[in-house]
Parts: structure tokens; sequence; C-alpha cells
């Protein structure tokens, strides 16, 4: 039996872990002292960057996710007896069912129905132009990440010149001028420390949640494929 929503069900999962580990740090002060600290508001730019990303991700994995729920819902219907899919007034009849929401699964049978009334052979290409349609859902976030460890890499230059540019201002062996450098050089190398290490942690978890919702997609196109196949043609 198909379990519902499985897809977004393992996104709240990680996220659960991901946004307890967030509260833990946050708890113990780790956040505010990294964004404190970095005077590049990098680290900043970085936290809202992931909060964009994962509402992008959570929107479209349970996008998938019911996509996933309707097709696992034909397959095993048209695996029956005189359960067939059918097009009236321009919406998605399942016999056993009553009438499919519009959405990618109700769009891509409706294309498929009428092109194999039409004499069509092959689901392949039309099936592929669907998943063309899909893969900017992950797409993007695999950009992201990228852009994350990169927005990473600038931060770690940024502090290295805040580190090196204190050592310009010696120009005596002044214990008081040597305290100032070093607090200096400390920042520095804060800022190059605390948006690496943000950067690093951010990739990641976009990376986790996007490669969630391509395996949900994956598996969506695999479901209809198989119906394609086997399926489809008893209900024409």
């Amino acid at each position: 039996m198909t379990r519902s929503h499985k897809l977004f069900l393992n996104w709240l999962l990680q996220s659960s872990l991901i946004f307890f580990l967030i509260y833990f740090l946050s708890d113990q002060g780790i956040i505010f002292k990294i964004v404190s600290s970095d005077k590049s508001y990098i680290t900043t730019l970085i936290m809202l960057v992931y909060i964009i990303v994962t509402i992008h991700c959570v929107y479209h994995t349970f996008l998938i996710s019911t996509e996933l729920n309707k097709a696992h819902i034909i397959k095993k219907s048209l695996i029956k007896e005189n359960v067939k899919l059918r097009i009236i007034d321009s919406n998605l009849i399942l016999t056993s069912k009553g009438e499919i929401s519009d959405g990618i699964v109700s769009n891509y049978f409706k294309d498929l129905i009428g092109l194999k009334k039409n004499g069509a052979t092959s689901h392949v290409q039309i099936l592929d132009s669907y998943k063309k349609k899909t893969v900017t859902f992950y797409e993007f976030g695999w950009f992201c990440s990228d852009v994350m460890l990169k927005l990473g890499l600038i931060g770690t230059v940024i502090g290295f010149i805040i580190m090196l540019s204190s050592l310009s201002d010696i120009t005596t062996f002044d214990v008081t001028l040597l305290q100032g450098v070093l607090t200096t050089m400390g920042s520095g190398m804060g800022v190059a420390l605390y948006t690496t290490l943000s950067a690093l942690v951010g990739g990641v978890l976009i990376a986790v949640q996007y490669y969630n919702l391509e395996s949900g997609c994956e598996e969506l196109f695999s479901v209809l494929n198989q119906i394609s196949e086997i399926s489809i043609d008893n209900s024409l």
C-alpha cells in the first residue's frame, strides 16, 4: 500500500533534524556570535538565501509528492479490471475514483491519451518534455548550493584582506598599536572562517533537501513510464 505524501514526509523528517540543530545552535548563542562577528554580512546573506531556497524546496516537494500520490493511485487502479482513464469535458476521469485534479499527472495523461487516439505508438517524447519541465525544480537548488560556496569563498577573501590590511598600520613596535593590530587580524580571521563555515553547512543542508526532491521527480516519471508502457492501452 502506498503511503500518502511519503516524499513530503521524508522532507519533514530531514527538516525537523535541521531545525532542531538550528534551534540548539541559536540557544547556545553560537548563531548570534557568528552573525555579530561577521563584518562583511555575508553570513547573514547566506542565511537569507537558505531560508528562501528552503521555501522554494518545500513548495515543490509538496507539489511532486501530491503528483506521486495521483500516479500511484492511477497505477494501482488500472491493474483492476474495468477501470479506465477517460477525458470528459477536458477533465481526466479515473472510472473507479472520479476526476483527477489538474497537475503534471493529469496533463500528461490528457496529452498521452490524445496522442494514442491519433495513432501515436511511443510516449517517450512526451514523457521527456514533462521531465524537462520539472528539472528546473531541483536545478535551482543545486545552483543556489553552488552560489553559497562561492559566497563563502568571497567571505574568506574579504576576511584575509581585513586581516592583512591591519599589517600596513604597523610603523613601530608599540604595544598598544600591536594590540589593535592583533584585534583587527582576529576579526578578519573570524570573517574568513565564519563565512566559510556558514557556506559549507548551508550548501550541504540545501543539497540534502534537493536530493530528496530530485529522487521524488525520478520516481514520479518512473511510475508514469510504467503506466504508459503496461496499463494505458487497456484504458483506451
